[in-house]
């Protein structure tokens, strides 16, 4: 066993050494760079030890896009070197004066976007020698990265972007290496051979699921209602009369286009009430199709509830008071239910110390899992969902690390998450990961499975797909924009290596970025 000893400032004995994370140490030290490394591989690992070396020629900043991943920053800078004037800002309890006098004083400082934009006014980038965004995806548009890594660039403040997984979008992959001002990509899968003996064995298993005849029928009534709903939706505005060729976000998105119009008389008013009556049939439908049908019945239960003009519409339509009828009655059992709860069990069994992570999109579907599966001997399961949203309660961010330290000791040993669980949060390594549901997004996909076969664990990774629901899609939509991902990340890497140090000053290679991309 060997550790990490000729970096100065890190403490002896701390950090094992990995061939990969030396060589994208001594590849990034000196230069713009983005590392894209899985998730489990260390990426905070590698900040830390560049931290390390660049403190001597000036402050450091660490940003991180959430409190708690802000304070593991902290907490693991404060554990693996021998810096001191080390800092937290998070903004919510420190005022403004004392971040002043923070921002003069220390060498490294850990700290959120936001707190650093509002503070843009009382920070001088010219005693920086690092700044360091972590989630680096999210530095497009409006997001506070952007403007942070331009007083970066102005004041020539090293830049250094970690991510497990930028996107398969080009043009956001090329804004944030504009942003930046990139100049050195350090790219690592599971399959690089300088990271593949690091990597503990994970199996990745898909179960298709047969939807239930009874689930089927009720499906079809409402695709019956859509399709009505659509006819009457073509007064308004042209769209296909098929079901399948009309999906929920394309009616999102059509709301939206219609609430900028509203102030143009009332035929706009009816097309909105009928686009919104249109997403709750579409969502009622998923619920049924993908999520089961306990959630099927929860939602009914809120349209029930639902005073809007779109609802009201829904409740009067003949078509829906069989819907209602058949769903409230059902009573057979949700296969993707027993399926979860058959694949817990047979972990479990294998292995009696296991920590399992079920991800699933929708906080109904969470509570039923979660009570679902305590019923089982020898399963401790809890949620872990985000902050409150509308009328729905959350967990306030002292309750998710209450969670998780509760799931790292073993009071739970199944922990059911939304997305919150996906990106950056320290959950203890895990030997299963459970998509409920799979996702459309490459990002979301690789941060879900990166959960799992880590710190030396094997694991595996089941995805769960309804067979002729929305799941289909968005499995081989994932496994698609991965591919896509990875091999843009390549090409760009290799075209940068042929620019010049300075891109963001070069017209040529610039010219060059913008003809690949």
């Amino acid at each position: 066993m060997e550790f990490v000893a000729e970096i100065e400032n890190i403490k002896p004995n701390k950090i094992l050494k990995r061939e990969y994370q030396i060589n994208i140490f001594h590849s990034a030290r000196n230069r713009n760079s983005l590392v894209v490394l899985p998730t489990g591989l260390g990426k905070t690992i590698i900040a830390i030890m560049i931290l390390a070396y660049r403190a001597k020629m000036g402050k450091v900043l660490f940003l991180a896009p959430t409190k708690p991943l802000c304070e593991q920053h902290y907490a693991n800078i404060k554990e693996l070197t021998t810096l001191d004037g080390i800092f937290l800002v998070t903004g919510e309890k420190t005022k403004k004066e004392k971040r002043r006098e923070i921002y003069r004083t220390a060498k490294i400082i850990v700290a959120t976007p936001q707190t650093i934009r509002n503070d843009l006014d009382i920070i001088d980038f010219e005693e920086f020698s690092l700044v360091i965004f972590d989630e680096v995806h999210r530095a497009v548009g409006n997001y506070a990265y952007v403007e942070i890594a331009k007083e970066c660039l102005r004041k020539d403040v090293q830049t250094l972007g970690l991510t497990a997984s930028p996107g398969s979008n080009s043009a956001k992959l090329k804004e944030v290496i504009e942003n930046l001002g990139i100049e050195n990509i350090e790219v690592r899968t599971e399959d690089d051979s300088d990271v593949k003996p690091y990597i503990p064995e994970r199996k990745i298993k898909w179960k298709i699921i047969d939807m239930p005849k009874e689930i089927k029928e009720i499906s079809a009534k409402i695709d019956e209602m859509i399709v009505e709903f659509l006819i009457e939706m073509n007064k308004y505005f042209k769209l296909s009369t098929s079901p399948k060729k009309v999906t929920k976000k394309m009616l999102i998105d059509l709301q939206n286009i219609l609430q900028k119009r509203i102030g143009e008389g009332r035929s706009i008013y009816n097309a909105i009430s009928m686009v919104s009556a249109l997403i709750k049939l579409y969502h009622l439908k998923e619920m049924l199709t993908s999520q089961g049908i306990e959630s099927a019945k929860s939602y009914i239960n809120k349209i029930e509830k639902d005073e809007t003009r779109a609802g009201r519409k829904i409740r009067a339509h003949p078509l829906y008071k069989i819907i209602k009828s058949k769903i409230l009655q059902a009573s057979m059992k949700n296969p993707k239910l027993e399926i979860t709860k058959a694949i817990v069990i047979q972990h479990l069994r294998k292995r009696a110390d296991a920590r399992i992570i079920i991800f699933a999109e929708y906080r109904d579907t969470i509570d039923t899992l979660v009570s679902s599966l305590n019923e089982i001997e020898g399963v401790r399961a809890t949620k872990f969902i985000g902050q409150a949203k509308g009328a729905s309660n959350g967990m306030s961010q002292d309750e998710q690390k209450k969670v998780i330290q509760q799931f790292r000791n073993g009071t739970y040993n199944v922990l059911v998450s939304t997305s919150i669980g996906e990106e950056g949060i320290d959950i203890p390594a895990t030997s299963l990961v459970l998509f409920y549901e799979p996702v459309p997004s490459a990002i979301r996909h690789i941060q879900r499975r990166g959960r799992t076969a880590r710190g030396g664990i094997a694991g595996e990774v089941w995805i769960l797909i309804m067979k002729g629901s929305r799941d289909e899609a968005y499995y081989w939509s994932s496994r698609r924009k991965e591919k896509k991902m990875l091999s843009q990340i390549r090409r760009l890497r290799d075209m940068i290596k042929t620019m010049a140090k300075e891109k963001r000053k070069e017209i040529t290679g610039q010219t060059k970025l913008d003809s690949w991309l």
